[in-house]
């Protein structure tokens, strides 16, 4: 487990989304360091009940191994912190300011071929980086492709479903 100190690196903002692992908040940071790297100002935070962090624990193990990888959404780093008397176990991840491929969907209706193109490869390219460490991904999907940067690359979204 690769925990990084108690104190958060990071104020928590709005809730993006529920499931059953948890909530993923939007998080402000002061570009802090860390786990040794430097947080940009906006990350997505995953967190759950200590208690039941099971597979959180199990996906920051696996987003280790892709942290250098153009094709996964990157972690930052993993902590625990007492929020309204719990203990939360948190993942801080990329954030992904584009959404996800649904989200694009629904805007556009469409995406133009160039589009299609990149994000097959890109989307197959990390498929690729994954398998060929011996996982299987079990959670391809639309909503687990995030649009990442200025260019809107897609990058997958690792959850506890492989």
């Amino acid at each position: 487990m690769h925990l990084c100190g108690s104190a958060p690196a990071w104020k928590r903002g709005i809730t993006l989304c529920e499931g059953g692992f948890g909530v993923v908040s939007l998080a402000s940071t002061s570009n802090a360091l860390f786990c040794g790297v430097t947080l940009p100002s906006l990350i997505a935070l995953k967190s759950c009940d200590f208690n039941a962090s099971h597979s959180l624990k199990e996906e920051v193990e696996i987003l280790i191994m892709f942290k250098h990888s153009p094709y996964i959404v990157h972690c930052c780093g993993a902590n625990i912190s007492f929020d309204d008397n719990v203990n939360l176990y948190n993942l801080s991840l990329e954030y992904a300011f584009e959404g996800s491929l649904v989200d694009r969907l629904q805007n556009c209706n469409s995406l133009l071929e160039f589009e299609v193109k990149k994000h097959r490869k890109n989307v197959l390219l990390g498929l690729s980086c994954i398998h060929n460490n011996g996982i299987i991904y079990c959670d391809i999907k639309p909503g687990n492709i995030l649009l990442v940067g200025m260019d809107k690359l897609p990058r997958l979204l690792i959850s506890g479903s492989l």
